[in-house]
């Protein structure tokens, strides 16, 4: 038992400044143009990004205006509440807004490997409503939120 204890204090003693680490390390700001045309399937990292957000809080898509065609699916999985009355009242009165937000963003998912070879070559899975979303971002922390007259 005495053992025990020693091995438990020993773990929460030098696993502290390690896991400090990882909860301190910021993500960098990056567009999302060059995160969708970056990342490859089954890839994904922390990312601090910026567009006009459409939709409402559950069914969300996320878009830049430099790469309008490309739209990312927006999932929310908020570790604060900050901006978040903010946001859902924004978008339920004009149904957009622009947003600073920080995240894990998915590049392509890929394809199952139970699958035929055949199949998978072919198959292009996506993400977010029918699959239609090549790329999604999962939401941690709404850093900022600008009214629909603030939308360029």
């Amino acid at each position: 038992m005495r053992k025990a204890i020693h091995v438990l204090f020993a773990l929460c003693c030098f696993s502290g400044p390690f896991m400090a680490q990882s909860v301190t390390k910021k993500a960098e700001q990056s567009s999302i143009c060059s995160l969708q045309e970056r990342m490859g399937q089954g890839t994904h990292e922390t990312v601090r990004v910026s567009g006009v957000i459409s939709g409402g809080l559950d069914l969300g898509t996320l878009q830049d205006s430099a790469c309008p065609k490309e739209v990312t699916w927006v999932e929310l999985a908020l570790r604060s509440d900050r901006n978040k009355d903010k946001l859902a009242k924004l978008l339920a009165r004009v149904g957009r807004a622009r947003v600073l937000v920080e995240g894990e963003f998915y590049g392509p998912p890929a394809p199952d490997s139970k699958l035929p070879d055949k199949i998978r070559e072919s198959y292009r899975p996506g993400w977010g409503h029918l699959a239609a979303f090549k790329t999604k971002i999962v939401v941690y922390e709404i850093l900022k939120v600008k009214t629909a007259s603030e939308i360029q």
